[in-house]
């Protein structure tokens, strides 16, 4: 590595690029240097985090920056990065031979002053111009505008509506997006994800949709876990095609215990701590019985009261007053995605 001059990488050429020339399908490698607690709240899907200055340095610099001057705030940011500038260097090293993207809050200081500084090291670095704001605006910009046309998958809890939806071919898994399945226990062996982070997955994955032909999503309400669907996708999913997919209580049982997997003491108090929220929907007497009913491993007797007792019940009022298309039985997945493939096939020629 050369010895870099202090304050070097804080001026000179800054090489660019706009938020509309993410090569996002084929991404080149990208950098978020943010903090860490900005990257976790939302950040470019695939984006490596590698941050400048961590929360009580970036924090410091704000406040200099707002109540005595940009100058001093710059002087700081530098005192800061100057004795680990070696080790932000080879961080990189892995990419040098790569054409890289580097992008801070608002294509500011922070990423300016890294792509300079990778650069002066021989590597190939752009700035996001804009940054993670710009990007933001055109996210939110982008799915407020998406207006899909839509096959809808509907059944009751356990009837694999995700199973089906992972062997079509089309297809958006909202609740794969937002780490959560959707329901009072969906949060069990996920890491559901902040709005940003869904908003960020779902734009990439709708570049990757066909915008020519019908696709295929879950019917969900308008909350996933703790995430929001945006307005004109939860419309469009209201006004799709709608199919209701039918099993057996067995064969829903089956599927459930397969998808939760209650195998650890963890997992069992996180289900018994649901158990308890459901006292008054359910009454004291019944989850009572339920906890014991998990205690004791009964888990086949846990799922079906849950299913006929709480969910069943649940899920047929909100769909009351649903027209779907078509119906089919979900018993063999490989003959339903058969099924909903010829469904789609004749909407397709039927709107084409």
């Amino acid at each position: 590595m050369t010895e870099v001059p202090p304050g070097q990488f804080l001026q000179g050429p800054c090489p660019s690029l706009a938020v509309s020339e993410l090569p996002f399908l084929s991404p080149l490698p990208l950098f978020d240097v943010r903090t860490a607690e900005e990257y976790t709240q939302g950040h470019i899907p695939g984006a490596f985090n590698q941050p400048l200055f961590d929360h009580f340095e970036r924090s410091t610099i704000g406040t200099l920056y707002k109540q005595v001057s940009p100058e001093s705030a710059m002087a700081a940011g530098l005192r800061y990065v100057e004795p680990r500038v070696q080790q932000l260097v080879e961080s990189f090293q892995p990419w040098q031979k790569q054409p890289l993207i580097v992008y801070c809050a608002r294509g500011g200081m922070r990423s300016a002053s890294v792509v300079r500084l990778l650069n002066s090291e021989g590597f190939n670095a752009q700035q996001l111009r804009g940054g993670y704001k710009h990007y933001r605006q055109q996210v939110l910009q982008a799915l407020e505008q998406w207006s899909p046309s839509l096959i809808v998958l509907h059944g009751p809890t356990g009837v694999g509506k995700t199973l089906l939806l992972k062997q079509l071919p089309d297809h958006l898994d909202l609740e794969g997006l937002a780490q959560h399945r959707s329901s009072l226990f969906g949060g069990i062996h996920r890491h559901p994800r902040t709005q940003r982070q869904f908003e960020g997955l779902l734009h990439q994955a709708k570049l990757a949709l066909p915008t020519e032909c019908p696709f295929f999503i879950e019917g969900e309400s308008r909350k996933v876990g703790p995430v929001f669907i945006p307005t004109t996708l939860a419309k469009a999913m209201q006004e799709g095609q709608k199919v209701l997919l039918h099993a057996s209580l067995e064969t829903r049982i089956d599927r459930t215990l397969a998808d939760y997997r209650v195998e650890d003491e963890a997992t069992v108090a996180e289900v018994d701590q649901i158990l308890q929220s459901l006292r008054m929907a359910l009454g004291r007497q019944l989850v009572d019985h339920l906890r014991d009913c998990l205690r004791q491993n009964r888990l086949r007797e846990l799922v079906a009261i849950l299913l006929n007792d709480y969910y069943d019940p649940r899920y047929y009022n909100s769909m009351k007053n649903y027209h779907y298309a078509a119906e089919f039985s979900a018993e063999n997945l490989d003959q339903t995605v058969d099924d909903l493939r010829k469904f789609r096939d004749d909407v397709a020629a039927a709107s084409g």
